[in-house]
């Protein structure tokens, strides 16, 4: 079960809060924007059903008992939370609109967005050359913050400390490439038959962009991994 604070942070939703939401079919993953309309604590979530093209390819799986991927970011608090859960459709309503009516979940996962830890992940990057966008090592970003991160991919020869590079994260939720420039601060070599090494990165600029770019990539990761499900 999530913890009373969780519970507290999902149940505190406003109204209109941007709501990703996953549609989990046998053969893709359909992703779709909406809206809250509301929380009903310990029973069910009410969610604008939209009308763009995505909702349209949807359209066949919005049924009951379909299994759905929520994520939301619950930006109203000092530390915003990143909330994201697996649940099932109950129903849609269209006597006073269309809405739809998503089970409360049984567990929930929830990251404080702004924390300065870093927060472990796994998505496929690479760095390239800030100036040219040469790709100079392919790899995974390890761990993210709203500070920085750590990138581990092929060694990089001759690479100095505090070299301006960007990174680029190619996630599955969109066609454009994510990224961010950063300055390498550290190198450690990992296991010599790897042949890779882990970057520590920094965030050259602290914008609204960047804290996007971080917000993007956990979100990203908690779609990639919910866990304690006990609503499939």
């Amino acid at each position: 079960m999530p913890n009373e604070h969780s519970l507290n942070a999902l149940d505190s939703l406003t109204c209109n809060t941007e709501v990703h939401l996953q549609i989990l079919t046998p053969t893709q993953a359909i992703r779709l924007r909406t809206k809250l309309i509301g929380v009903d604590p310990g029973r069910a979530l009410i969610l604008a059903h939209g009308h763009d093209k995505a909702w349209a390819i949807a359209a066949p799986f919005i049924r009951d008992k379909q299994s759905v991927i929520m994520r939301v970011v619950n930006s109203d608090e000092h530390d915003a939370n990143i909330l994201a859960f697996r649940t099932r459709i109950q129903s849609t309503i269209t006597l006073v609109g269309r809405w739809l009516i998503i089970d409360y979940p049984n567990s929930l996962q929830t990251v404080a967005l702004r924390q300065h830890s870093r927060i472990p992940v796994k998505v496929l990057a690479k760095l390239v050359t800030s100036r040219d966008k040469q790709v100079i090592s392919h790899g995974e970003l390890r761990d993210i913050s709203i500070k920085g991160g750590a990138f581990v991919g092929e060694a990089i020869a001759d690479l100095e400390v505090d070299s301006e590079l960007t990174l680029q994260l190619k996630l599955d939720d969109q066609s454009e490439t994510t990224e961010a420039v950063a300055v390498v601060k550290n190198q450690q070599d990992l296991e010599a038959k790897t042949g890779q090494s882990q970057y520590g990165l920094t965030w050259k600029n602290e914008t609204d962009a960047t804290e996007k770019m971080v917000q993007k990539v956990i979100l990203h990761h908690l779609l990639q991994q919910p866990k304690n499900d006990k609503n499939t």
